[in-house]
């Protein structure tokens, strides 16, 4: 019998491959669909005038991404308390670290890339 046994049905839920990789690729996921869709209502956008459609895209992005954030936060914890075998743990630990960094890079990377959105008219 491997250490692994001892995961409970908890720890096999935050650290299974799904959990992880969801959560490292919620982010870019959520800015290329912000970035694509954006550019695509411009046009739409500049002859309704009606900006608060993109103003919800970054909002619809940010939430996906922080719900990515927040399933790597709980992957992280579930790996710091989980005892299994130490290199599943270890690969769990570096892909929820890694999900938690995506998160914040592609965050910023959202909030920089409405800052235009914010400040100028569609038409500009």
């Amino acid at each position: 019998m491997g250490a692994a046994t001892h995961l409970t049905a908890v720890d096999r839920c935050w650290l299974s491959p799904l959990a992880l990789w969801t959560g490292i690729l919620a982010g870019p996921i959520a800015w290329a669909f912000d970035l694509e869709t954006s550019y695509a209502l411009v046009h739409w956008t500049c002859a309704t005038q009606q900006r608060h459609l993109l103003h919800a895209i970054t909002l619809f992005s940010l939430i996906v991404t922080a719900g990515g954030v927040a399933i790597s936060w709980m992957s992280w914890q579930q790996a710091r308390t989980a005892s299994a075998d130490q290199d599943e743990i270890g690969r769990a630990r570096f892909m929820a670290m890694l999900g938690l960094s995506a998160g914040a890079l592609f965050t910023l990377a959202i909030l920089a890339s409405a800052i235009p959105r914010w400040m100028l008219d569609a038409c500009q």
